[in-house]
């Protein structure tokens, strides 16, 4: 097996994760500050319109949405195989579409999920993730967010 075929494999079941929580799924999708009360989403509808797995930068003039871009980096090829490294998630917005009823920014509430999903989950395929950074990010003049990346260790 090819050292880059598990790497593949992770990225596909770190997105498949994402895709399984609908409220991260609500939050990319509906626009309404109370998008938690809304119907449930087509994950078919999200990808490579939503949750892109690599890195993305809408254009000003594009309709109103939320984005998540996961990247893999900096890994440290380990016996043979990658071992460790850094899988990074860029969660930004349009300007107009930070504001929720739940006393969060729309940007901070996906970022919480996305946490609680890699501190829960043990069983993510990707071994052992540990917090690393984050910041703000600025995407172009119209969209913004933060990201949030964390250091892997053991990839199976």
């Amino acid at each position: 097996m090819s050292r880059f075929e598990s790497l593949a494999r992770d990225k596909i079941t770190v997105i498949e994760e994402i895709a399984s929580s609908q409220d991260i799924l609500k939050a990319l999708v509906h626009n309404e500050d109370n998008f938690l009360d809304k119907e449930d989403v087509d994950v078919d509808s999200v990808m490579y319109k939503h949750i892109f797995p690599y890195r993305f930068i809408p254009k000003t003039s594009e309709q109103m949405k939320t984005y998540i871009t996961i990247s893999f980096g900096r890994y440290k090829n380990v016996e043979g195989s990658f071992k460790s490294g850094i899988v990074k998630f860029n969660v930004f917005t349009h300007q107009d579409l930070f504001r929720t009823d739940y006393g969060t920014l729309r940007t901070d509430y996906i970022i919480m999920k996305l946490d609680e999903l890699f501190n829960k989950n043990k069983k993510l395929g990707i071994g052992k993730a540990e917090f690393y950074d984050m910041d703000e990010l600025s995407v172009n003049t119209d969209y913004h967010g933060s990201y949030v990346s964390y250091k892997t260790y053991d990839f199976n």
